[in-house]
């Protein structure tokens, strides 16, 4: 028996990360963390996500291969029942730990209690097995972003180096990873780190509209007169196929133990904010606006001319505040090499912006931002199995 308990498997990469496993015969049960809501238990969250992401035909079969645990990240203990934790500490041999709070806008304290605290309680629950004699290792999915503000590239082995963050997320996550790190002395750790995660490669799929969405989606709504940006400005952007697939193949392989991986595009992968425009008017149905360079921005935000602007705008304005730093370009560039070479040998490559974004772009009008989905969510994971490789486990096309 190989037994993995998941956190985060009812957000946007846990869902594809599960989707995949359960298609697999990695693992003969799967433990998900899943908060109950004030009415609804967590079986019946369980329930209702293998409805989503399998046809009704299989939720019966694959809820055999998968137990919700009542829990919460913020909640001592992850509020887990004494009988459920006994449980979860003799059975099971891997923790994949994906569970966050990626509000880029919370306060740092809210940031904290979920990305740093949360992950603290997951890592003394490791502990915890791997005293009982049967846990092996520990996966934890980090972000790029922990690399904050700056230029140059940044390697998978760097982390704390003076760096200011652009929002409060960045900054927990990397306080988070620098407590992982302090524990790979007592536990073989493994660190995954995406970078901006968009739809799936082939269908544009995605649930939420965040991130790289959010501007897009203010633009379509014709809330701006303009954008403000830097349009040599580099995003390093990814699907969420290739980060599922990729955490996956990492979190199977002994050999990645210890290490780092970057889960982006990587230097010379990226795409530039005028390009992005450009694309968005193409396939999305976003009318173009003229833009103007930061400063020029930020200079007439705090002149009289703001009267100009409706409240509406600066509303927005505030809202968008913690992805300011991309717009202006002052990510650094994530140094790749290592772990696109790690992934090729397990046949899995990071696809180029152009050979996806029609898919991701044209899904936004298609689902009309999320607000109605064209087909039931399930059919968006088919293509996730539909070319498998060895074990069952699928391979990037």
């Amino acid at each position: 028996m190989k037994n993995l308990f998941i956190t985060g498997g009812t957000g946007f990469v846990g869902k594809a990360v599960l989707a995949r496993l359960l298609d697999s015969s990695e693992f003969d049960r799967i433990y998900l963390l899943v908060r109950p809501g004030r009415e609804t238990s967590a079986d019946a969250r369980l329930h209702d996500l293998v409805g989503r992401i399998f046809p009704k035909s299989r939720v019966a079969e694959v809820l055999t291969k998968v137990q919700a645990v009542a829990g919460d990240l913020t909640e001592s203990g992850l509020g887990l029942s004494a009988a459920d934790r006994r449980e979860l500490v003799a059975n099971i041999h891997q923790i994949l730990h994906v569970g966050a709070s990626t509000d880029f806008g919370s306060p740092i304290e809210e940031s904290r209690k979920y990305n740093v605290t949360g992950t603290y309680r997951v890592l003394e629950l490791a502990m915890e097995c791997k005293r009982a004699g049967v846990f092996s290792r520990f996966d934890y999915v980090s972000t790029a972003f922990v690399a904050g503000l700056g230029d140059g590239e940044v390697l998978e082995t760097d982390l704390v180096r003076g760096q200011r963050f652009a929002n409060p997320y960045e900054q927990s996550k990397c306080e988070a990873e620098t407590l992982v790190r302090d524990y790979m002395k007592n536990l073989d750790i493994v660190v995954h780190r995406p970078s901006i995660i968009v739809g799936d490669s082939i269908s544009g799929f995605t649930p939420h509209f965040k991130v790289l969405y959010w501007p897009l989606r203010v633009m379509s709504k014709n809330l701006i007169p303009f954008v403000a940006c830097n349009l040599a400005a580099r995003l390093d952007v990814v699907p969420v196929d290739f980060v599922a697939n990729g955490i996956i193949a990492i979190m199977l392989s002994d050999d990645a133990v210890g290490k780092t991986f970057h889960l982006t595009s990587g230097k010379g992968g990226e795409v530039n904010i005028r390009t992005l425009l450009q694309d968005a008017t193409r396939y999305a149905s976003i009318k173009p606006k003229p833009t103007i360079p930061m400063w020029v921005f930020n200079t007439l935000r705090h002149t009289p001319l703001r009267r100009l602007f409706s409240d509406e705008f600066w509303q927005a304005v505030l809202i968008a505040e913690p992805y300011m730093a991309y717009l202006r370009g002052h990510s650094p560039r994530f140094n790749a090499k290592f772990s696109h070479e790690f992934l090729a040998a397990r046949g899995i490559h990071p696809p180029k912006w152009d050979s996806y974004k029609k898919e991701v772009l044209s899904f936004c009008r298609l689902s009309h931002w999320g607000r109605r989905m064209p087909m039931a969510e399930y059919i968006y994971y088919l293509p996730a199995v539909k070319d498998n490789g060895p074990n069952g486990l699928p391979v990037q096309a």
